[in-house]
């Protein structure tokens, strides 16, 4: 499976694409553009680093809408730790996908 086109943090798309080949050479995995909508990776490396990868660039997102700055330590530790959870116990994925699907989300408040 190929790493997504988009993907959703609190309520916004962010495209993903391509990095730059001139970051690439530079050694460079991600970046995440917040105002812009767009988190870039360097597809070529393997499935488990782009997907590291994209955790890692979906925290700092997420330190810009709760904290206003990105802290590298804690963006690459918090990564790093879900993506382990999740490719150490894929059932956990697996879990929440069947509970959104037994979730009423198209029934109106009353």
């Amino acid at each position: 499976m190929p790493v997504p086109s988009h993907m959703v943090i609190f309520d916004r798309t962010y495209e993903i694409k391509d990095i730059s080949p001139l970051q690439s050479s530079e050694g460079i995995l991600g970046q995440s553009a917040y105002r812009d909508g767009i988190i870039y990776l360097d597809k070529n490396v393997d499935l488990s680093l782009s997907l590291r990868t994209l955790w890692h660039e979906a925290v700092h997102v997420a330190q810009q809408d709760l904290v206003t700055g990105a802290d590298e330590a804690e963006a690459r530790w918090i990564a790093l730790f879900v993506h382990n959870l999740l490719a150490s116990n894929p059932w956990l994925a697996e879990c929440y996908l069947d509970e959104l699907d037994t979730m009423p989300f198209d029934i109106e408040s009353e």
